[in-house]
């Protein structure tokens, strides 16, 4: 069974790489089923957070087409992975890499634009250390979104049977039914 992926996306500052260490301890534990491979590196972000430097008023779904080779790619990458998990703002003055909070607000909002846009799915993990990893140990015990199972329309019995005796036993079951 090939490793379950799970990509972690945020603004600067929201604890990625301490979440990303607290999960790889907490789900290498034996009675853990699946082999874990969690990222907080992803080309998505990299690619929002140069986009977001660059055009500070960006807004994503009126100016941005994601048709573009570089866009694809790391959608492509995104979307590999099983579970995306965004982290949520811990919204302050600063934060411990001097990041403002209008441009954390901003890359965040850019984040959740280019998901929702680009179909992938993904949950928002809120709070701080013990809490949050918490929060994301139970998102990841759900199953992901983008393993979608439909289910297989239902086929009477019967369409494919052309037996007659069974066709007048339920016949005659109904019509008894009814005159009771």
């Amino acid at each position: 069974m090939p490793p379950m992926k799970v990509a972690l996306l945020g603004a600067a500052g929201t604890g990625k790489t301490s979440l990303a260490s607290a999960l790889t301890l907490a789900l290498a534990h034996p009675s853990a089923a699946p082999d874990w491979r969690i990222s907080d590196e992803s080309p998505l972000q990299h690619l929002l957070q140069a986009l977001a430097s660059a055009h500070p008023a960006l807004d994503l779904p009126t100016a941005l087409k994601l048709d573009t080779p570089e866009w694809v790619q790391a959608l492509e990458v995104q979307r590999s992975f099983d579970h995306t998990l965004l982290l949520a703002l811990d919204v302050g003055p600063t934060n411990a890499n001097n990041t403002d909070t209008a441009q954390r607000l901003h890359i965040d909002a850019l984040l959740r634009q280019t998901l929702v846009q680009a179909q992938i799915p993904f949950q928002v993990i809120y709070g701080l250390g013990e809490d949050r990893l918490a929060q994301a140990l139970s998102a990841l015990q759900r199953s992901p979104a983008v393993r979608e199972v439909r289910p297989k329309p239902w086929v009477w019995a019967c369409d494919k049977c052309s037996d007659p005796a069974c066709e007048h036993r339920l016949l005659s079951d109904l019509l008894a039914s009814r005159q009771t």
